[in-house]
């Protein structure tokens, strides 16, 4: 069955085992025989392990990530984030795309945290583990008359029909050897017990999710201190990531204390009920019994001076507690919203890395900005988004941006038109940076990685095409070029070649030759957006200045810039025969992408004599 893979761009065919959120159907079908999808939607997992689709005969399964249940994912925090980022798009402002202010709440303790504290303090959980409640259970066993203290009912028929039982048999009657005996034990597993052992698993599995949340939490606040205090940073970065951190924590500073206070509060919690697990009551209690959530009623729940505690602290730990079972179609349908969501916030940082680039002048409102001679306009589309670039109403070319959820790719394997960004990663390996292109509300250089992968693409735009050739000319209107440019502008054939950045006032000399010329409307306009690539090029992208033309030397083979406000520059190197290659630096060596986010990138493209060369070989 032919599907449209997200992940690579292009047609494929349905693998047999299906990764959740990652193909396109290319027909309209039902999935599982009760989703229906149109053309073009998004295959997400229902909750079942089989992926069977109307059409296609082959047994396909869902990989493992699509059979969690529903409202569980590989980390449920990382979807809270998200969904609490894109719930602030709502109020029409553009929110901070980093560690919503809704998280807060997981920086106190919950009542029924409190409630638990409360009770391990009292000594009331510890009590029952020690003193717990029990009953008396008679077993029926076959034992030595020496050690038989209460023969069972059928004991006497039981010997009877057992001879091997007897030790002689006289006229009287018959001597016994072994009595069929009652036998007392102590049973644990009352119905307030198991009540018990499964309210400790449960207090246990609650305990280990805020654990990893509060841990997560207080890694991300520490993180985000070590940045603001780290000296090897670029300035403008560590500027950025800050605003970004302060824009969602700025009513809330003293945030990291009360991670840290809860984290240590919750690992106590932990650490005492394990204890109740390991001794005591809860090895006596059978793991295979089970209780439903609601609790009945009986004389030791209310009455006891220690059970009467457990009622309470029930009912909190099983609040949360999904009591409806979802159907498959709900399950898929959760998917796919969660899934949107996403899509949403990588829609936000597209825009967000836009509004903070010092190459383009974002209008928000309208989704667009000129570049250049261009226009750039984002618009939407299934599972992501897209940049597109305009010369009046023709396309020049266009940035695919993929929304997936589960997986990892390096950055260095991105194509540079075609970016796939993940919700969650498929490793455990930490992705710092975001060098996995693993983006999401707990990444601090989300913006950063989007920021990158867009000036790139644009830039590749304006490169490829230097220098910024215009022929053939009419002979006066080349003569005027010359005479107002002078040695900024270079002979060409008939034409004229720009390889050199002109004096404003020189610039609009030449505009004004060339609008008042007898040349074509083509030729006028390629020469006005020679100019005005030309402008591109004599901006730097790490502050936004633009430089003097004595800062910029340029020539057939490349050009080098320097920017005299915060020290980058920029070069290009066109080797004859071989493919061009442009750097960005902010000094003269080049830095992690850690310490200087997007302000340095490399671009690197085949020329074509670099191209017919390589054919040949």
């Amino acid at each position: 069955m032919k599907v449209w893979d997200r992940y690579s761009g292009a047609e494929a065919d349905l693998p047999d085992i299906v990764v959740p959120g990652r193909f396109q159907v290319l027909a309209p079908c039902t999935l599982n025989g009760h989703a229906l999808m149109n053309k073009g939607d998004i295959l997400w997992g229902d909750g079942n392990v089989k992926c069977a689709l109307t059409g296609d005969r082959a047994d396909r399964t869902f990989a493992p990530a699509a059979n969690w249940p529903a409202g569980v994912s590989p980390n449920a925090l990382v979807d809270e984030a998200v969904g609490a980022v894109t719930d602030q798009l709502e109020t029409g402002e553009l929110p901070s795309p980093i560690m919503p202010s809704q998280l807060e709440k997981h920086f106190d303790l919950l009542d029924f945290e409190r409630l638990l504290a409360d009770l391990l303090d009292a000594g009331h959980l510890q009590s029952i583990s020690q003193r717990p409640r029990l009953d008396m259970r008679y077993d029926v066993e076959v034992l030595p008359v020496s050690r038989a203290r209460r023969p069972a009912p059928d004991a006497l028929t039981a010997l009877a029909s057992n001879s091997q039982d007897w030790s002689r048999r006289r006229i009287t009657g018959i001597v016994p050897a072994r009595l069929k005996a009652l036998v007392s034990e102590d049973e644990h597993a009352i119905y307030e017990n198991v009540v018990f052992a499964r309210l400790v698993d449960r207090v246990l599995t609650l305990l280990r999710a805020r654990i990893h949340d509060a841990l997560q939490l207080l890694e991300k606040h520490q993180e985000a201190k070590l940045l603001s205090d780290a000296q090897q940073l670029d300035r403008r970065l560590r500027q950025d990531l800050c605003t970004l951190w302060g824009q969602s924590f700025v009513d809330n500073p003293e945030a990291g204390t009360r991670a840290h206070e809860t984290y240590e509060a919750l690992i106590k919690l932990h650490r005492k009920v394990k204890q109740l697990q390991h001794k005591g009551l809860y090895t006596q209690i059978p793991r295979k019994s089970n209780l439903p959530i609601a609790l009945r009623n009986t004389n030791i729940l209310q009455h006891d001076p220690h059970y009467r505690h457990l009622r309470p602290i029930w009912l909190l730990a099983h609040a949360g507690a999904d009591r409806e079972v979802k159907t498959p179609h709900q399950k898929f349908e959760a998917a796919k919203a969660v899934g949107e969501r996403y899509v949403t916030y990588v829609e936000l940082l597209v825009r967000r890395a836009l509004f903070a680039s010092e190459l383009v002048k974002w209008d928000d409102v309208g989704r667009k900005a000129t570049f250049g001679p261009w226009e750039l306009r984002l618009a939407g589309q299934m599972g992501g988004c897209h940049l597109e670039l305009f010369d009046g109403e023709t396309s020049v070319d266009q940035l695919t941006i993929v929304a997936g959820w589960q997986g990892r790719l390096n950055w260095a394997d991105q194509r540079d038109n075609y970016y796939v960004f993940f919700c969650h990663d498929s490793e455990a390996t930490a992705d710092g940076s975001g060098d996995a292109s693993v983006l999401h509300p707990l990444q601090f250089y989300s913006v950063e990685r989007v920021r990158l992968a867009i000036e790139k693409w644009l830039l590749k735009q304006v490169l490829s095409r230097y220098p910024f050739r215009v022929t053939p000319l009419p002979a006066d209107l080349q003569t005027a070029i010359f005479a107002a440019a002078g040695d900024r502008a270079q002979k060409a054939g008939h034409g004229i070649r720009f390889c050199e950045l002109l004096k404003p006032d020189v610039q609009f000399e030449v505009e004004a030759a060339v609008r008042g010329s007898t040349a074509n409307e083509l030729t006028k306009k390629k020469l006005l957006e020679s100019l005005k690539l030309a402008h591109v090029l004599g901006t730097c992208r790490a502050c936004g200045h633009s430089i003097s033309p004595s800062a910029f030397h340029g020539s057939d083979h490349g050009f080098w810039a320097n920017c005299g406000e915060c020290g980058a520059h920029w070069t290009l190197r066109i080797p004859h025969g071989t493919g061009a290659k442009a750097e960005y630096l902010t000094g003269k060596v080049s830095r992690p992408f850690a310490e200087v986010g997007c302000r340095e990138l490399t671009v690197s493209w085949s020329t074509p004599l670099a191209s017919s060369n390589h054919g040949k070989k």
